[in-house]
């Protein structure tokens, strides 16, 4: 091959040069038509038109059209509104092949080869690929990476049933790995709520190491009272469980759940609902088609269900009562994810602690030991600063 495109090359020159065709054949061994097959190529198409072409059938292989038929049906299927149980329905790829592999269907295509078919039949839209925002500052995220690693607790409302004026509330609890959710509605958010609704996750979902919380009153309490610790973190820290409080004023720390949030309201919405008990079911069916129907990439194409059941998870038995009256503060952590401000505080259980004007703007986590009651600043992983906390011997 190599004498040969040498050959091809060394014609080019000589013609280039002013040579005839006949000096060119004679001195390389070759014949006038080999000469103007590569002379036209390079006219037509330059000097990369003297290598040879692939033969190599570079066609992709198309799927069978029955196949194509059936993901085109499926994902119709999911997409429709028409009957319960696709009303909260994932409509990815992930979740076609799940029902491929249920029907036993062979050969199973892959999720990119679904995607292509959607894509080419107008479905979907093809991926764009975004630059990711600069970060203002490294935000201490705490990690999940297997089940009950970490939970995140939020509520919805205030709702209304249609006619009435009675408020409700949806308490919402998720597993930030494994997608798994428990769903509860209540007529009130004081805390005797959620520390109901906390025992019904834990009883549901498991014993989390980590519970993250938002600022509301009913997590942490409010005014002077707030640095003695709240009946729920008191809860917590009681069960083994370290509380993770975001910052005030930025939901999208909860972003696990604040999604999920955006994403079952408009679904669990779009009817109105005159009885308690019809919105219970609903949100019944809604926690069961997450469960156990919701494919997860990262757990390998099972469902949260499928997927806690090969493991050996620790949850509170089903008749067990959770307190409501205070109880004693146990020995424990509680982690509060705070922004330095432009004067070099962090306000924390109605309080306020100097941290530094070089650290403004930044977000640091502050730990507070009950054990050793102290609070330590943790800066980039270390730590910056540490002060005691009398309050928890009171």
């Amino acid at each position: 091959m190599d004498n040969e495109l040498a050959d091809r090359q060394q014609a080019i020159k000589l013609r280039l040069a002013g040579q005839s065709v006949e000096m060119i054949c004679r001195l390389l061994g070759r014949s006038s038509v080999w000469f103007h097959v590569w002379w036209r190529r390079y006219r037509a198409q330059g000097p990369n038109a003297l290598f040879d072409l692939t033969r190599a059938n570079v066609q992709p292989r198309r799927i069978a059209p029955d196949l194509e038929r059936t993901i085109l049906m499926i994902r119709q299927r999911l997409t429709s509104q028409i009957h319960s149980g696709t009303r909260y329905s994932l409509i990815g790829a992930s979740t076609i092949v799940a029902e491929l592999a249920a029907l036993h269907i062979r050969p199973l295509p892959s999720v990119r080869t679904i995607e292509r078919v959607l894509e080419r039949n107008g479905v979907t839209l093809p991926k764009v690929r975004l630059a990711p925002f600069v970060a203002p500052s490294t935000y201490p995220t705490p990690q999940a990476e297997e089940s009950n690693q970490l939970h995140q607790v939020d509520c919805v409302g205030p709702l209304y049933l249609k006619g009435q004026r009675q408020r409700y509330y949806i308490f919402v609890g998720k597993d930030v790995f494994d997608g798994a959710v428990c769903l509860r509605i209540y007529r009130s958010r004081r805390m005797e709520v959620l520390l109901d609704f906390l025992g019904e996750c834990w009883k549901s979902l498991g014993l989390p190491t980590q519970v993250q919380f938002d600022n509301a009153r009913e997590v942490v309490g409010w005014g002077p009272a707030e640095r003695y610790l709240s009946r729920a973190l008191r809860l917590c820290l009681r069960f083994g469980i370290e509380p993770v409080i975001i910052p005030p004023a930025h939901p999208e720390r909860n972003g696990s759940i604040e999604h999920f949030n955006g994403w079952f309201q408009p679904r669990l919405f779009q009817r109105h609902y005159t009885q308690l008990s019809t919105l219970k079911r609903e949100l019944q069916r809604l926690q069961q088609t997450v469960n156990d129907q919701h494919v997860q990439q990262r757990l390998s194409g099972l469902t949260p269900t499928q997927h806690r059941r090969r493991r050996k998870l620790r949850k509170l038995p089903t008749g067990y009562r959770i307190p409501t009256e205070p109880l004693p503060i146990a020995v424990g952590r509680i982690s509060f994810i705070r922004q330095v401000t432009v004067h070099g505080n962090v306000h924390l259980l109605s309080q306020t602690f100097k941290v530094g004007k070089r650290c403004k703007w930044e977000y640091v986590k502050v730990i507070l030991d009950t054990r050793r009651a102290q609070l330590t600043v943790y800066r980039h992983g270390r730590v910056f600063k540490r002060w005691p906390y009398p309050f928890v011997k009171k």
